[in-house]
């Protein structure tokens, strides 16, 4: 009995090593991340003053699960991190799919998509999650919706 349930806790560690869900210095499962900078080139709560529209989120579950909204549609998939030492930490976002509804600014949602493709590192600094492509240039940056103020979003 002791050799086959170390066998099943055995095969759950082995699992959960391979799933490679890493953790940042500020936990990124820790809260929702609202984007405020690169969605569309600039400041993103600069770009959407004045509108009631939901900045694009992106929320990690701790089951290495991906969740996010563009301000227009939800998606889902996945993300696994690996720290790197004495280098950026390296992450991959996968998107699964996404809800298809008609969005009036198409355009932006589809930049926020792109970005997301491209991510390939991450750094936490200063309650900021920033992602960054492979050259090691910040595409994307947010905070933790809990630390934003209403008039942020």
């Amino acid at each position: 009995m002791i050799k086959f349930a170390t066998a099943i806790l055995s095969a759950g560690v082995l699992f959960t090593a391979c799933r490679n869900v890493g953790r940042s210095p500020l936990v990124l499962e820790s809260d929702i991340w609202v984007a405020v900078e690169g969605v569309g080139g600039c400041d993103t709560a600069a770009e959407r003053a004045g509108t009631t529209a939901p900045l694009p989120s992106l929320e990690f579950l701790s089951d290495g699960q991906l969740a996010g909204y563009t301000s227009c549609n939800s998606f889902f998939g996945s993300y696994s991190t690996r720290r790197n030492h004495g280098a950026a930490d390296r992450i991959e976002l996968t998107i699964d799919g996404i809800t298809m509804a008609l969005c009036p600014h198409s355009d932006t949602e589809q930049r926020y998509l792109d970005k997301l493709s491209r991510v390939r590192e991450y750094a936490v600094r200063e309650r900021r999650l920033q992602l960054k492509d492979s050259t090691g240039t910040t595409i994307l940056v947010f905070r933790p919706a809990s630390q934003l103020r209403t008039g942020d979003r």
